[in-house]
């Protein structure tokens, strides 16, 4: 039976400033614990259809960097979006460059 549970990381710290150097992300349901001022990480690359949540605990906001060549909603290629402290959000590839971030309130 397919219950639709996903792997979730053991709490993990957001590292770099930029797409190249932030920590990249393996989990289905990624757990920021600790997060710098300025500091990042990378969504997994994955097809059309394809989800990750992330979870942000640490005391600063984080970078959230798509795949290189993608964009988040309408932020534009590479950019990062900005996830606040105690926030999820949850990750949607739509195409190769095209992923849409649906944040919790």
């Amino acid at each position: 039976m397919n219950t639709g549970q996903q792997d979730v990381s053991a709490p993990l710290t957001a590292t770099g400033t930029t797409q190249a150097t932030a920590l990249l992300l393996l989990n289905g349901i990624a757990y920021i614990g600790t997060a710098a001022a300025g500091s990042g990480v990378l969504l997994f690359p994955g097809n059309p259809g394809t989800s990750q949540r992330v979870y942000n605990a640490g005391a600063n906001a984080v970078k959230i960097y798509p795949t290189s060549g993608a964009q988040i909603n309408s932020l534009g290629t590479n950019n990062p979006m900005i996830l606040a402290p105690n926030t999820l959000c949850e990750f949607w590839n739509l195409t190769a460059t095209q992923t849409v971030g649906n944040l919790s309130a």
